[in-house]
């Protein structure tokens, strides 16, 4: 009898760790559960400098979904950024998409900035541009240029 009570325990155990865990999965899931219905946008860009997948999209700071990931297209000229929308935001196409970062060295993140919100409702697997993320390393190759150039004409 013992060591069918310590297996009803042992078992009884497992299954509160089992949802403890589920319980765990979920909060640290950004938002986006398994129940969640949501559409794919594509965003179309120069560069992505750090943004990663499971990064953040935001409207107005308010996290409405995540990046699925990033892909050089096909003639190496550019990259497509895939984003897994919430369906209950909806975006109309003349909206802005950016790619930005939380300070100077921070996380990046897409923000979706709303416009006049006259355009078009966009639809699942809809691509629209995004702007190129500001890059230091750019600014100070730039910086450095600018420099020489100034160099150059004081001589």
């Amino acid at each position: 009898m013992n060591e069918k009570r310590l297996a009803i325990k042992v078992g009884a155990f497992g299954v509160v760790a089992l949802v403890v865990l589920a319980g765990i999965l979920l909060v640290f899931s950004k938002g986006q559960g398994w129940f969640t219905a949501t559409y794919t946008l594509r965003l179309r860009a120069d560069n992505v400098g750090g943004l990663k997948a499971r990064s953040s999209v935001l409207i107005s700071g308010v996290p409405v979904g995540t990046v699925t990931g990033t892909e050089l297209s096909s003639e190496g000229k550019g990259v497509t950024i895939s984003l897994q929308i919430q369906k209950r935001y909806r975006i109309h196409r003349d909206a802005q998409f950016n790619v930005e970062q939380i300070g100077l060295l921070g996380d990046q993140y897409v923000v979706i900035t709303p416009t006049a919100n006259k355009g078009p409702l966009l639809r699942d697997g809809d691509t629209v541009e995004c702007k190129t993320p500001f890059s230091v390393q750019a600014l100070a190759a730039s910086a450095v240029g600018f420099i020489q150039r100034v160099d150059e004409a004081t001589r």
